[in-house]
């Protein structure tokens, strides 16, 4: 069984472009709006990368990772947010995240983010 991917995210838009991004490069995802139902989710699913929004309601971004890296939640977790603050990649790296896509962002730079922290190699589609 192929691992899925994990997209956090508040915002039904970024959720949406994400899903759609996914879906162009063949993956199955999970979509989830917070960083506490992030934590419900690893518990029930072998997600292979997950794609975590920074700044969400109660459970941030910050805090969802360091739960799911003191539960011992290994796969990569990319930050995607607006800010590009020097300040917030320190916490993203403190919180245990692997990488991070400042939004807006192309779907290049998606794929080579997806293909870097996965290993997978995926093939142009249009």
């Amino acid at each position: 069984m192929s691992k899925k991917v994990l997209v956090v995210d508040d915002s039904e838009v970024n959720q949406q472009v994400l899903r759609w991004m996914l879906r162009d490069l063949g993956e199955e995802c999970d979509v989830v709006s917070s960083g506490e139902d992030a934590v419900k989710a690893v518990q029930n699913e072998s997600y292979k990368i997950v794609f975590m929004d920074l700044r969400m309601p109660d459970t941030d971004g910050f805090q969802a990772t360091t739960k799911l890296r003191s539960a011992g939640f290994k796969a990569p977790i990319i930050a995607v947010t607006a800010s590009s603050d020097e300040e917030d990649w320190k916490n993203c790296m403190n919180a245990g995240m692997n990488g991070y896509l400042t939004k807006p962002f192309l779907k290049g730079d998606f794929k080579d983010i997806f293909e870097h922290w996965t290993g997978q190699v995926m093939a142009d589609s249009g």
